[in-house]
């Protein structure tokens, strides 16, 4: 359900760029989840296909990206997606959540 404000939000942003692009109708989106976004695709998919009716990107189909999240090592600073664990792969260390990442839900592009 949590989904339904963010699909209101992704519309709104689409009849905008429409509006900016001098766009009639947008045939593509894809959109950026992040794992830990918590944000279903199918769920965005039906709120779409419902609440789309009328905008600039009615029967538009959705294309889901889905993102990782990147953790720091606290030892070696580097960066890694998590396996298993939180442990970095090149030093053993413990990772870190990089702020932002893995919660991404956001349009990488647009066709029309």
């Amino acid at each position: 359900m949590h989904e339904l404000p963010a699909v209101e939000d992704l519309i709104a942003n689409l009849d905008e760029i429409s509006k900016e692009k001098g766009i009639d109708r947008i045939s593509e989106v894809c959109l950026c989840i992040g794992e830990l976004s918590s944000y279903v695709g199918e769920c965005v998919q039906m709120y779409f296909d419902i609440l789309s009716e009328g905008h600039s990107c009615e029967g538009a189909r959705l294309f889901f990206k889905h993102t990782r999240a990147r953790f720091r090592c606290s030892s070696c600073n580097a960066e890694f997606e998590h396996g298993k664990d939180f442990t970095c792969p090149s030093c053993g260390g413990d990772g870190k959540l990089i702020p932002g990442t893995g919660k991404e839900f956001m349009i990488e592009s647009v066709k029309t």
